[in-house]
């Protein structure tokens, strides 16, 4: 599975932070909270599939949030393999339509088949909502908006044997009248369809009908504050245009971006969650606290928003598989939002030393449970943001360049080796300083348990004013 990107940030009115980092205005910063599940299953008859794709699966909208799934399979099969995620979800979300058969988990995946071991061409199941979030997982299926869903279709995606997903082409039928959105397409019934990216894909399936622009396609809950319309529809295209020139290159389709705002009645809460797939990403809002246009709402909501529209240019740049550092790109991503709202004119100056100094100060505190390399398998997601923002500060200052020109090299470091580990980042940092020292004091910085994470931190910053002094003279760009 290639990695993805996502993360989540609340707070409630009294500046206490649930799930984020505080500044000095209170203002509630992010976590990752990654999100990916799967789907399911089998039956009967020999039906024709797609031509090229071994599987056509067919997802109908049900009412009260529900999918009916079918898998037609062009051959016959003993078992429709899924790939493991974690918890009991498959177990106590799905439910098999079709008579004899089973699902299982074996071997670290979940496995549907028939009672007497036959083989099958043809399954059908329903699925419902986790009903609360997956740990580390894209949602399977989310309400967004009145009678509408956001489908993940990498849940619902089968693999082989040994692991890659087999070729699959979709179809989607809304209920009522709805409408499918996917990329460019929005119409009553989608067939037969496969990402532009070959990758999963959310799709919309609901009564809203998109906002489409000659840059973007985007559904917007029809219940989010109109400041939150009204920012997100002036900022995300200016951020967009920003991004693509600062990086480059354009994205290779119109992005999708989505935005839900299930408020609820909670007063002092504010929920940002945000998950990027190339070429899209979606928002949900919760929290009454969204409705008052307070300068806490107005920061999160920007700052996250361009976070995730910064991931859908590092899509570019993946890596070569989920074991790498995620405080690469969440912290790279953190960086450049930060530059992109001061260069497009949302942010001054000083709130983005601000900004730098709240990931300073929760980087600090992350560190001293143990080393950043460490992290993930600590669950302490807050400090891959934070340390990753000090880390991309830090080579940005020895370079005297941007956070985002060392990422437009990155990227094209990454396409030209197929993927990037973290030794691809560390030697691009060489190369781009040459500065071996700073580069080993990065490396320790990283992977050492740190006494004094503050001091630390110090002397890494410090250490990277050092080697910009050192360096030749070059004229400094977008910092």
């Amino acid at each position: 599975m290639i990695a993805s990107f996502g993360y989540s940030a609340s707070a409630d009115g009294s500046g206490i932070v649930d799930l984020g980092r505080t500044l000095n205005t209170a203002f509630a910063r992010i976590v990752r909270t990654f999100f990916v599940s799967v789907i399911i299953l089998a039956s009967g008859g020999m039906e024709k599939s797609p031509v090229g794709a071994e599987v056509d699966i067919t997802i109908r909208q049900l009412p009260s949030d529900r999918l009916e799934v079918t898998y037609k399979l062009s051959n016959p099969q003993r078992a429709l393999l899924f790939s493991a995620i974690p918890g009991r979800y498959r177990e106590t979300h799905w439910e098999i339509k079709s008579k004899g058969f089973k699902i299982r988990r074996r071997n670290g995946r979940t496995r549907i088949e028939r009672l007497d071991g036959e083989r099958f061409s043809r399954v059908t199941i329903t699925a419902a909502p986790a009903g609360k979030r997956l740990t580390k997982q894209y949602q399977p299926i989310s309400q967004y908006g009145v009678d509408g869903l956001m489908v993940y279709t990498g849940h619902f995606w089968p693999v082989s044997k040994r692991g890659g997903r087999m070729s699959s082409a979709f179809t989607f039928i809304p209920e009522n009248g709805g409408k499918i959105v996917a990329f460019g397409e929005h119409t009553n019934e989608l067939s037969n369809w496969r990402s532009p990216h070959a990758h999963p894909s959310f799709v919309y399936m609901g009564p809203l009908t998109p906002v489409e622009t000659a840059d973007v396609m985007a559904i917007v809950d029809p219940d989010a504050p109109q400041w939150i319309m009204d920012d997100f529809y002036e900022m995300t295209p200016r951020a967009l245009a920003h991004l693509s020139e600062e990086f480059g290159f354009s994205l290779p389709t119109k992005p999708n971006l989505f935005l839900a705002a299930p408020l609820g009645k909670e007063e002092g809460r504010l929920r940002y969650a945000g998950d990027a797939l190339p070429g899209q990403f979606q928002i949900t809002l919760a929290g009454a606290a969204w409705k008052n246009r307070t300068p806490q709402a107005i920061s999160i909501f920007r700052s996250s928003t361009v976070h995730e529209a910064v991931h859908l240019w590092q899509a570019a740049a993946r890596p070569v598989n989920n074991d790498v550092a995620s405080w690469i790109h969440e912290g790279g991503a953190d960086a450049i939002a930060a530059e992109t709202l001061v260069a497009i004119g949302y942010w001054e100056p000083e709130n983005y030393t601000e900004y730098f100094l709240g990931a300073r100060e929760e980087c600090a505190g992350g560190l001293e449970l143990g080393p950043l390399s460490s992290a993930e398998k600590r669950d302490n997601f807050r400090v891959l943001y934070a340390c990753g923002h000090v880390i991309a500060e830090a080579v940005s200052i020895a370079e005297n360049r941007s956070v985002t020109h060392f990422w437009r090299d990155f990227v094209e470091r990454a396409r030209t080796e197929n993927g990037y580990t973290e030794e691809t980042y560390f030697e691009l940092v060489q190369e781009r300083t040459g500065d071996q020292a700073f580069v080993d004091k990065l490396r320790d910085f990283v992977r050492t348990p740190l006494a004094n994470p503050d001091r630390e931190i110090g002397r890494l910053l410090a250490a990277a004013h050092m080697t910009a002094q050192n360096a030749p003279l070059a004229p400094a760009q977008g910092r």
